[in-house]
């Protein structure tokens, strides 16, 4: 319904992104005690965009559904975690970064959700219906 919409097109794979983060944060905290666990991280949404050429749908990595037309993936590439400190069962996941992490992917998915929802109460508007 609102595919080749750009606002909507990139707010969707931002929610996809951003969720998929979330993903992987929860992944890290859930194996913080694994003997020889490393962290992961996802590319930052730019690079992911730039790597795919544009607007989804993206490449390689972890698949996770898009929101908006229920249909579209939106595939996000990982890296391992940049590591300041092993703990002496080389584990490298920080649960204070960790935390950091998701506090700030949250906050951008609450941005994208708002950017989404007030994009489309102007496009209500705009055909007049509400």
């Amino acid at each position: 319904m609102l595919n080749g919409i750009g606002v909507f097109d990139l707010t969707s794979a931002r929610l996809s992104y951003e969720t998929a983060g979330l993903r992987v944060v929860a992944d890290n905290i859930a194996n913080a005690d694994t003997p020889g666990f490393h962290g992961r991280a996802v590319v930052p949404f730019e690079e992911t965009l730039r790597h795919a050429g544009g607007l989804p749908p993206l490449v390689p990595g972890a698949t996770r559904r898009a929101y908006a037309d229920g249909g579209a993936t939106v595939v996000i590439p990982t890296e391992a975690a940049a590591v300041d400190e092993e703990a002496p069962n080389r584990n490298t996941v920080s649960l204070e970064d960790e935390m950091m992490q998701a506090a700030r992917l949250r906050a951008g998915h609450a941005l994208a959700a708002t950017t989404f929802e007030k994009n489309l109460e102007l496009m209500r508007l705009a055909v007049g219906s509400s």
